[in-house]
């Protein structure tokens, strides 16, 4: 506590700032590895989020330190344990944000992939899921795909749900395993020389894709990806229908 009490206002903000600047970036640098992998981040939304959770936690936190800390307190102690324990509280919360936020599974249905974020999906429609769709993955998405089904009557009630807002992606309960729609996404894919190459921006993207992957473009062919806040493309195996790459690359004209 002597030691403390020797530090000035500034200080004890600047050390502050330094402790969370720590721990924000190990978490943050955790959570884009794992559940915001690119191009995911920006096609989810993850910026806005991460924002606000270093707002809190980088900024709030030191600063009410800076405006409260005087080392003449008796006080002291007690302000700082308070403004600790709001700060972990409003990370912990900012946290759970994220985590609900997160892509949880990359759907492609009809002509498209669908990032789905684990909070577009519904906990009773995801009990209705078999295994392993009936639970939301921990690391980062998963590529499935999602079939209409035979039954007219089940027809007529997803379309019902569709235009509640309530699409085919979001079910878990029509995913199947992404090798089961391989062929239906290979005879919706377009050939990568179409893909927005008049754009410089995506150009340098797509090429420096083909470098990466050493294939050549026209064994390639792409699909559109549709994120909460961005669209994408897939860059797919014309012959497999193997996922390559995903580029944050827009993918209409």
């Amino acid at each position: 506590m002597p030691a403390l009490r020797s530090l000035n206002r500034f200080q004890a903000a600047g050390i502050h700032l330094a402790i969370s600047t720590f721990v924000a970036a190990i978490v943050l640098a955790a959570l884009l590895l794992v559940w915001y992998p690119q191009p995911y981040f920006r096609l989810a939304g993850g910026a806005g989020l991460m924002l606000i959770l270093i707002g809190v936690d980088v900024v709030l936190g030191p600063l009410l330190t800076l405006v409260v800390f005087d080392p003449r307190k008796k006080s002291l102690p007690f302000d700082l344990a308070v403004i600790a324990t709001l700060q972990v509280a409003a990370f912990v919360y900012g946290i759970s944000v994220i985590a609900q936020a997160r892509p949880a599974f990359v759907v492609f249905a009809g002509d498209r992939f669908t990032v789905v974020s684990a909070n577009q999906i519904n906990p009773e429609s995801l009990a209705a899921a078999s295994a392993p769709w009936n639970t939301l993955p921990l690391g980062g998405p998963r590529l499935v795909g999602a079939r209409m089904p035979d039954d007219p009557a089940e027809r007529s009630k997803l379309a019902l749900l569709a235009a509640s807002g309530i699409d085919l992606p979001v079910l878990p309960r029509y995913y199947v395993p992404f090798a089961e729609i391989a062929d239906e996404l290979k005879a919706e894919a377009r050939p990568l020389a179409e893909l927005n190459r008049g754009d410089a921006d995506a150009k340098t993207r797509i090429d420096a894709a083909l470098a990466r992957t050493g294939r050549a473009v026209d064994t390639l062919a792409w699909v559109p990806v549709l994120g909460r806040m961005e669209a994408g493309s897939a860059i797919v195996d014309k012959a497999t229908g193997e996922v390559i790459a995903v580029l944050p690359v827009y993918p209409f004209r």
